[in-house]
């Protein structure tokens, strides 16, 4: 329970303060009102990020997505998809670390605690997770127990050791007895406490028989709905503005209420009392009138219509609710953006309207966007046909097409392909975008091309469809998403060069001030940075002039980013590690990337193709400055980095590993032989038996059998 003055508890606060600076993070734990929220509330700043979790389930899927919603709405809900990425740029951005408190945790478990730490962010961001229980996980974990009996003396205000025995140094029984002390004796409330069944139940009790009926209605409507604090809004259409300003202070005052915001969040303790003591009432008509006042909430606030959705989500699961309620309630979640939130309520609706073409459409899409493929063909197949207007048969059927390819049900979708497009083009959706007729089903349809491996039909294609539209400003996003997916095509047809300059294009086609932040550029990133576009450092360059021109564009994207976004924005990083692999191809790698070493190290995961092609140049440079300690290390990283994103034989994955035994060999460590050999064994098939990483591969291993002086001997000197 938030404490207005926040008293003792200093031990505790130091330690979370020592776990926060030394980890980066800290799981407060302990049972319910042991204080907990109020430990980490007079830890954290004003500034502070405080979610709360209150009412997910314990579904990892849930608990992310709910984590995701809360952030939304606490930026302003701006329309990115990936929200919590968008979190992590502000805060990489921000001189000095942020705090991020996870509340109403339901269970916390080790690949949870990875899901709801923004490790994107970096250093620059410390989270504090609180949740009741904790299994056996390797984080610092600060568990609360009763307070020390002089700051429970003064928390209640009273040191009569009767008493303060009674209530165990229990911090909301503590606070909710130093009022009652003004009716009762210690001696008394003690003995009322000692009769009763735990102390908690007799103060909430007796709270409970002196409120006032508005009140009393609120903990009801909060005991029945989400454990989601009550949003302003929804309690004056529910009570009007005097009587909710009446009920809020009647809480606060009591002590069984805290503000979170504007809102009003009920204790989960309170909650559960409220549920037994009240006196008994008809739920199922509060419950109606709780889901009319969401159903007609406004929109308004971000923050506020967030809570609204999380009412309503926990309301249309009440079997008591007219089916008309319950059906408004579902369409109220899935306004949210967090597909893991509204994929229960589209399931609900689409069996619920599955006649209804529009709705059946609607769910096949979100099923689609959260993995659920069979599902989300159902639904497209049911729609189809039920579609009448020419513009939503045209999108099921658009739909329906690239989930059977992804499905591998090539012989349905080449018979959609076919229809979709002799139909006339007045039905594609781009239309409405100012785009040419057709043109979105065109670029789909080459897209389908690309994934079926008929790579000569994509990239002919595609080159035509960008010669024809590139010079429309209206084709904007669909000519440069075309450029990518020839990039892409071009990666899986091994012409790894073009498809670099190709993403680097895409990205200074977003280079203007109003279009950095455009989900494209994420896109080309991620193409950029792909595992398979690294290039073969050491072998004999052939495309010289190429690379330096792929340099000096990638010199100029990089400087820009970092001028608008900062040094350490991940485009920024990932341009500055690109620009590094083209300085080391050139065969002068400089230190650009050594200086932005450590912001790589921290903001992208070891299996980050970002982080582990930084690792193989920083190896690189290691290496030629004779450092093979340091060299072994990032090579390490780079080898296994590659091997999970591409496998054992990969050429990339064999080159790493090849720099790794080299590595090996030269600082006396053990299996640089065995990686070597490896290498021998499996180039052939994955390089050719001509290229440089055989023969360097071959040459190393026959050499292994030589000490390692000598190969340090054999070794030149580093270059100045």
């Amino acid at each position: 329970m938030f404490l207005r003055v926040f008293i003792g508890r200093q031990d505790e606060l130091r330690e979370l303060r020592t776990a926060l600076t030394e980890s980066g993070m800290c799981v407060l734990t302990g049972p319910a009102g042991i204080g907990k929220s109020a430990l980490a509330a007079a830890y954290a700043p004003p500034e502070a990020w405080t979610v709360s979790l209150a009412g997910s389930s314990a579904d990892p899927d849930e608990m992310a997505g709910t984590l995701a919603a809360a952030l939304r709405a606490r930026m302003g809900n701006p329309p990115e998809a990936d929200i919590v990425g968008v979190f992590a740029e502000q805060v990489a951005r921000e001189p000095e670390p942020s705090l991020l408190i996870v509340d109403d945790i339901p269970a916390l478990t080790e690949e949870l605690v990875e899901r709801l730490v923004v490790r994107a962010a970096g250093r620059r961001l410390r989270t504090v997770l609180i949740t009741r229980r904790v299994p056996g996980i390797p984080v610092p974990v600060l568990e609360l127990g009763p307070m020390a009996d002089a700051d429970a003396a003064e928390l209640l205000g009273n040191d009569d050791p009767e008493l303060l025995a009674l209530l165990g140094g229990h911090p909301m029984a503590l606070r909710l007895a130093g009022p009652a002390l003004r009716k009762h004796s210690p001696a008394d409330l003690a003995d009322r406490i000692a009769d009763g069944p735990t102390p908690l139940t007799v103060l909430l009790r007796d709270r409970f028989d002196g409120l006032g009926e508005a009140a009393s209605r609120v903990l009801r409507f909060s005991a029945l709905s989400s454990p989601a604090a009550l949003p302003p809004g929804v309690l004056r259409l529910l009570l009007g503005r005097p009587g909710t300003e009446e009920a809020v202070d009647e809480l606060y005052r009591e002590l069984l209420a805290t503000p979170v915001g504007d809102a009003l969040q009920v204790h989960s303790v309170v909650r559960d009392a409220a549920r037994q003591h009240l006196p008994p009432v008809d739920w199922t008509a509060l419950a109606r009138r709780l889901a009319d006042a969401v159903i007609d909430h406004p929109w308004s606030d971000p923050a506020e219509s967030f809570l609204v959705i999380r009412h309503a989500d926990r309301l249309a699961g009440r079997p008591d609710l007219p089916l008309a309620i319950v059906d408004r309630l579902h369409r109220r979640v899935i306004t949210l953006r967090e597909p893991a939130l509204t994929a229960p309520h589209h399931r609900e609706l689409a069996e619920r309207h599955f006649d209804d073409p529009v709705v059946l459409v609607e769910a096949a899409e979100l099923m689609r966007t959260v993995g659920a493929l069979d599902e989300a063909r159902d639904f497209a197949d049911r729609a189809v046909p039920l579609a009448v207007d020419p513009e939503l048969r045209h999108r099921a059927r658009l739909m329906l097409a690239e989930i059977l390819d992804e499905l591998g049900d090539t012989g349905r979708a080449e018979h959609l392909w076919t229809l979709l497009r002799t139909d006339s083009p007045a039905t594609d959706t781009s239309r409405s975008a100012g785009t040419a007729p057709g043109a979105d089903t065109e670029l789909r349809f080459l897209r389908s091309r690309r994934l079926r491996g008929r790579y000569d039909e994509a990239r002919n294609g595609l080159a035509e469809f960008i010669d024809r539209h590139e010079i429309r400003y209206s084709m904007l996003d669909l000519v440069q998403l075309a450029r990518l997916e020839l990039a892409c095509t071009e990666i899986e047809d091994g012409a790894q060069t073009e498809a670099r300059r190709r993403a680097a294009r895409v990205i200074a086609a977003y280079a203007g001030p109003d279009l950095q932040d455009h989900p494209t550029v994420a896109e080309a990133v991620r193409v950029l940075v792909d595992a398979r576009l690294t290039p073969p450092l050491t072998d004999p360059r052939e495309d010289r002039p190429i690379w330096a021109d792929t340099e000096r564009e990638l010199r100029r994207l990089r400087d820009h980013w970092s001028a608008t976004h900062g040094s350490r924005h991940s485009v920024t990083l990932a341009l500055t590690v690109a620009h590094g692999e083209a300085l080391t191809a050139l065969g002068r790698p400089g230190d650009t990337l050594q200086r932005v070493r450590d912001d790589v190290l921290d903001r992208f995961a070891p299996e980050h193709p970002v982080r582990f092609r930084a690792e193989l140049i920083l190896g690189f440079a290691a290496a030629r400055g004779r450092r093979n300690a340091d060299a072994a290390d990032h090579f390490a990283g780079a080898f296994h980095g590659f091997r999970a994103a591409l496998g054992d034989i990969h050429a990339n994955t064999l080159r790493a590993e090849l720099a790794l035994g080299v590595a090996l060999k030269l600082t006396g460590r053990r299996g640089g032989a065995r990686h070597m050999l490896h290498v021998v064994r499996h180039a052939p098939g994955s390089a050719g038996i001509g290229t440089d990483l055989f023969l360097q591969s071959a040459f190393g291993s026959g050499l292994s059998v030589f000490p390692s002086w000598l190969w340090r001997r054999l070794t030149p000197q580093p270059r100045n």
